[in-house]
């Protein structure tokens, strides 16, 4: 009797290990969003494809970490991880490049109701004044605004560049 107890015992350990090594599919914990952007993203990049596209690459949803480096030549290993991981999970609402060669530009935020919230403050801070160090120019666009005169405006900017 102790034997089939044990016996079961292994059997179910086993069936236990086999189950827990498939564990949970990732896939079934997420979903295809309807869109990359939001109807205000959506109405601005429009404007902007339309304005600069002949001359220009406009993209969207860009990580910062995509266009800019942490300073690996003069820096320890940590220090750069550190750097790195400041930008790495955050993005740029749209980046304007060279056509030709891809050089960033131009950055754009468009700043929503979520850009009053103090964490979001804190990190526009952070990223103006990164993207002033490395002479990229940003502009701040409100949701609300007219994206067509902000576009314009911006156009202006890169053409006198």
């Amino acid at each position: 009797m102790p034997i089939l107890f044990v016996l079961a015992f292994i059997i179910l350990v086993i069936i236990l290990i086999a189950t827990k090594k498939g564990g949970v599919k990732p896939s079934s914990h997420y979903k295809k969003r309807p869109s990359v952007m939001n109807s205000s993203e959506r109405e601005l990049y429009l404007i902007l494809k339309n304005t600069l596209a002949d001359k220009f690459i406009i993209l969207s949803k860009v990580r910062i970490e995509d266009f800019v480096d942490a300073d690996n030549q003069s820096l320890e290993w940590r220090k750069r991880q550190s750097l790195r991981g400041r930008i790495k999970s955050r993005h740029v609402d749209f980046l304007i490049c060279n056509l030709f060669t891809t050089e960033p530009l131009y950055a754009i935020e468009l700043d929503g109701y979520s850009h009053r919230g103090d964490s979001k403050i804190e990190r526009d801070i952070f990223v103006d004044e990164l993207y002033k160090n490395i002479g990229l120019p940003i502009e701040h666009i409100r949701v609300g605004s007219n994206f067509a005169d902000e576009v314009e405006r911006i156009k202006n900017l890169l053409i006198t560049k």
